[in-house]
């Protein structure tokens, strides 16, 4: 599956209007199995889910194989972008059992993720973490284990140094990993934990654009 055969299938699902939250969550849940179950079964495969937590809002949503980008050396274009996002995400071993998720998640490891965000597929939908809004990703393929900076444009500095960091993304990471349990979703995920900084648009991050950490290129991507 390509991003224009994606895209058809979500214009497609429900008439065209099918949004990504609903005030029942139990719904949107049916809805976006129903919607994984379509795109799996002509060839997508779940690589990834993105997860937000905020302000009592639970989002997941998931991330397929043709959205993964090589993490050196990819170019995108810019007309078909509208920016790109800092996040930190754990690559997590999903279990069958619920009593092994506490290993599972104590076991991962933090890594940097440019996600590639482009104008909504479906203008009704949310406005985070769904299945109308992501274009691609980018995930290193090193651990993080301090500050790490973005250069794009202009350089964007991260720490780490505040004492609950990791803590707090490993609580997204947690609700993730039970919410792929408790729908049947077991495999190896990575679990984006949200944005350190909001959207980066296209006239800023126009160009080369490196995630650096202790002296190491994880992540080059050009838009061009």
């Amino acid at each position: 599956m390509n991003f224009t055969e994606y895209s058809a299938i979500l214009r497609a699902f429900e008439d065209g209007v099918f949004t990504s939250i609903h005030d029942n969550y139990d719904d949107i849940c049916h809805a976006q199995d129903q919607l994984i179950a379509e795109l799996t079964s002509k060839g997508a495969v779940i690589k990834g889910w993105k997860v937000v937590d905020d302000s009592g809002v639970f989002i997941i949503s998931p991330i397929f194989d043709f959205q993964v980008f090589e993490n050196h050396g990819t170019q995108l274009p810019k007309s078909e972008l509208s920016g790109i996002e800092v996040e930190v995400c754990y690559q997590c071993s999903v279990p069958i059992l619920a009593s092994d998720i506490e290993y599972s998640v104590k076991s991962s490891e933090p890594l940097v993720a440019i996600e590639v965000l482009r104008p909504k597929i479906n203008d009704s939908s949310y406005p985070s973490c769904d299945f109308y809004y992501n274009y691609g990703i980018l995930v290193s393929s090193q651990p993080i284990t301090g500050d790490f900076s973005l250069n794009s444009g202009q350089r964007y500095d991260y720490s780490t140094s505040t004492p609950d960091f990791f803590e707090q993304k490993k609580k997204v990471l947690l609700k993730g990993v039970q919410e792929c349990v408790r729908r049947g979703y077991v495999d190896d995920f990575f679990f984006m934990t949200g944005s350190l900084n909001g959207l980066i648009g296209t006239d800023i991050c126009s160009g080369k654009n490196d995630v650096i950490a202790s002296g190491s290129t994880l992540i080059s991507v050009d838009v061009i």
